[in-house]
């Protein structure tokens, strides 16, 4: 029941039972610029301000103090936290009332019971009605934001008649909820193989995609393609129609003569660059892409995948993978499986696995997450056909190593989603693929811990995808960054949610060869984009370990980028030894040797990390040597050494600083602004997320270094905070996030 002032006893999913009440629910959102749309008939627009309207009508017998009328929600999200004090917050929640009824609103983290309408004082009678409103802007408030087109939703209406806290539904129930993606196109995407042979013949993928990343589904017009001497059997120009969804695949291009190329392409949206593809005459491995996770149909906890819609089924997502993001393997997975249905949930997705395994083109992987005390881990299969169902997704971090730690047809792959590993709970022999980068952020300080407690990882980039489309560009995605919920923050900041990457070196395309790639370090991770990284030490490709001679040890780097390359650094051990600071504005292409005497190595591993001048970054897997005993680390920088950064200069400053005043009333709104000190603008940055105003700052009364990214292109500007100068993921939050959270939060 509800205490007063307090929220009532949830109602889905343990106090809910399906009924016919005849308590009718209307659903309408308010744009703030082009109408209004009703749900079930009107599709809403993806990533449109505006506000909610649920209105309840009673045409059912009285309720009367001390009943709930909560409202459930399915494969959708509205808001960090739902606010009802703060008129000029965001996600603004106020209730009107046709009834003589004394009613409250009861909201706040966002959750699948959206809100709750408690009936006070009175009686809601038949014929009364009410309405929440969720983003109401009539006080000043910037409203609510429209998330992704992945999202195929519902409600519920449940009522507690009697405030005990058992649930009927509502014979309208459900009340279907559609997104479709903003029909002006932001992004063009062209990838092609990051490696191939001279001659020989391939595909390329074109995307177009809107403002959130998601692919158009309106007609697009003329896209023309500028491809570089030596490209054969590319079309000069193509249209897109409505019904190809914004997505074209063109086969039977070739390349005639060795090097790297990269093809342009130019449209309504701009003119942008495909990945390199690098051409030799006889390449001795390839280098295959894709998304080690992600998430489908299966969520019995945050129910944002709870239905087994179109775009969430484990085979569409499949494909999703592989044809948006041209992906040479993927496992997509449930993210924390219905213990009720995991027979037909494990069943389904050995089935897509089934149906999409096909050597050569495209390689599915089984795979579920667990969720252990100890940390989170991806469990990945390599064979799907006899694999039977896990135990439950709880089970203690001691005994699902048990379960599966020994197996080498098993990966615990080790992620920094809710849950990063806490190895001071429990210590797993073997630690065999990391996440360094995920949708969340990038994480470099979880490789760095793993490496200092002597584990020997490969390395993994990941989306750890909720709604988005699998296989989409890296995006600004509305409250799964990690302030508000690892660091202190009223508000949760954005993510990049979709894009990052694992990178695989094999011959070919199968299973085997890429279980086995992955088994000897032969990985590298990125935050999105289709880099191409390949790191050698005395000869031998990073992964494995190397004998050091008298020599010490040569590394040889080749980079070839998607933009403009600002850095290159070699890290050993904890120190970085070496770093490249790009001056050219327009290299695209990096190639070194550097050699490094024994005494010069202050560590016992070796690893590059690349940044990209759009923010984009790539690791490689590191290499391991026996640390030789004279070696000293001096006066060299840390891994992640906070130098100043240096400021783009006065024209970038001043554009920045025409958004600090929007910047500030964000802050005085949301947040507890006195913790932001000596707040700088830096520049107006061009990432591959798109354009952003960029800010330095102090926070706190430790000062720590943070940058403030402030996404303004879209109609409830976002905002992104990283502790550091760069955004590649220097400080340990496991160790810090506690301390802050315990201090400020």
């Amino acid at each position: 029941m509800a205490a007063k002032g307090g929220r009532p006893v949830p109602a889905y999913p343990a106090n809910y039972a399906p009924g016919g009440l005849r308590l009718e629910l209307d659903v309408c959102f308010e744009s703030r610029s082009d109408g209004a749309y009703h749900l079930p008939d009107d599709p809403v627009v993806s990533g449109t301000c505006g506000t909610w309207l649920f209105s309840f009508s009673n045409h059912d017998h009285d309720l009367h103090a001390g009943a709930v009328i909560t409202l459930v929600r399915f494969d959708c999200q509205f808001a960090f936290e739902l606010n009802t004090t703060r008129p000029l917050g965001r996600d603004y929640c106020t209730l009107e009332s046709a009834s003589g009824a004394q009613l409250s609103l009861r909201a706040g983290r966002g959750s699948v019971n959206l809100f709750s309408v408690v009936v006070e004082e009175g009686v809601f009678r038949q014929g009364d009605s009410c309405t929440v409103r969720l983003g109401d802007r009539r006080q000043g408030s910037v409203g609510s934001e429209v998330f992704w087109t992945a999202t195929t939703g519902q409600f519920l209406v449940a009522v507690d008649a009697t405030g005990k806290g058992s649930f009927t539904g509502t014979r309208q129930n459900p009340v279907d909820f559609r997104v479709v993606a903003h029909p002006e196109p932001r992004l063009l995407r062209l990838l092609g193989p990051t490696c191939a042979a001279v001659g020989e013949e391939f595909a390329v993928h074109l995307g177009v995609f809107d403002r959130n990343r998601n692919p158009v589904d309106s007609p697009v017009g003329e896209i023309t393609f500028d491809a570089p001497a030596g490209v054969r059997g590319l079309p000069p120009s193509c249209r897109l129609s409505a019904a190809e969804g914004g997505l074209r695949t063109i086969g039977g291009i070739s390349i005639d003569k060795p090097g790297a190329y990269r093809i342009g392409v130019s449209g309504a949206a701009g003119s942008f660059y495909g990945n390199p593809i690098v051409v030799s005459d006889a390449p001795s491995s390839y280098v295959y892409w894709g998304d080690v996770h992600a998430h489908a149909w299966g969520d019995s906890t945050m129910h944002l995948m709870h239905l087994r819609s179109e775009k969430l089924d484990p085979l569409q997502r499949h494909r999703q993978g592989r044809d948006i993001g041209r992906f040479d393997f993927a496992c997509p997975a449930s993210m924390s499986m219905d213990p009720e249905r995991r027979e037909e949930i494990w069943e389904a997705y050995r089935e897509a696995c089934a149906s999409m395994d096909e050597p050569g083109v495209y390689v599915p992987f089984l795979a579920y997450e667990a969720h252990p005390e100890a940390g989170d881990r991806q469990m990945i299969f390599r064979d799907f056909t006899d694999e039977p169902k896990p135990p439950d997704m709880r089970l203690p971090m001691g005994e699902l190593d048990d379960f599966y730690g020994h197996r080498d047809d098993v990966l615990l792959q080790v992620h920094i989603g809710g849950a990063p590993p806490r190895w001071d709970l429990y210590r797993p022999e073997r630690e065999r693929l990391l996440e360094v980068c995920s949708g969340f952020g990038c994480a470099e300080w979880l490789l760095q811990k793993a490496l200092q407690l002597g584990y020997r990882p490969s390395v993994c980039g990941a989306s750890d995808l909720h709604l988005g489309f699998m296989g989409g560009p890296r995006a600004v995605e509305t409250f799964r960054g990690r302030f508000g919920q690892k660091y202190p923050m009223n508000q949760r900041d954005s993510s990049y949610g979709t894009g990052p990457l694992t990178a695989i070196f094999a011959s070919h395309l199968d299973r085997n060869q890429l279980w086995e790639a992955i088994q000897t370090g032969q990985t590298y991770a990125t935050s999105g984009a289709r880099i191409y990284l390949q790191v050698t030490c005395n000869g031998q490709r990073a992964g494995g370990e190397i004998q050091l001679g008298d020599e010490g040890l040569t590394v040889d780097m080749r980079i070839h980028a998607c933009a403009s390359i600002r850095r290159v650094d070699v890290i050993v051990g904890a120190f970085r030894v070496h770093s490249w600071a790009i001056a050219r504005p327009d290299q695209l292409d990096f190639s070194e040797s550097l050699t490094l005497e024994r005494e010069q190595l202050p560590g016992e591993w070796l690893y590059v990390r690349v940044e990209q001048v759009d923010g984009e970054y790539a690791w490689s897997t590191p290499v391991w040597f026996e640390k030789p005993a004279a070696a000293a680390s001096g006066d060299l920088p840390a891994w992640n050494d906070e130098e100043e950064v240096v400021s783009r200069g006065d024209e970038g400053k001043g554009k920045a600083a025409g958004f600090l005043p929007e910047l500030m009333r964000y802050l005085e709104i949301e947040e507890e602004i006195d913790r932001f000190r000596d707040i700088a603008p830096m520049e107006v940055a061009q990432l591959s997320v798109g354009r952003c105003a960029v800010f330095h700052c102090r926070w706190g009364e430790e000062e720590y270094p943070m940058t403030i990214r402030w996404f303004f292109e879209f109609e409830i500007p976002k905002i992104r905070f990283d502790l550091g100068w760069r955004d590649y993921g220097a400080f340990d939050e496991n160790d810090l996030g506690p301390v802050l959270m315990k201090k400020y939060g």
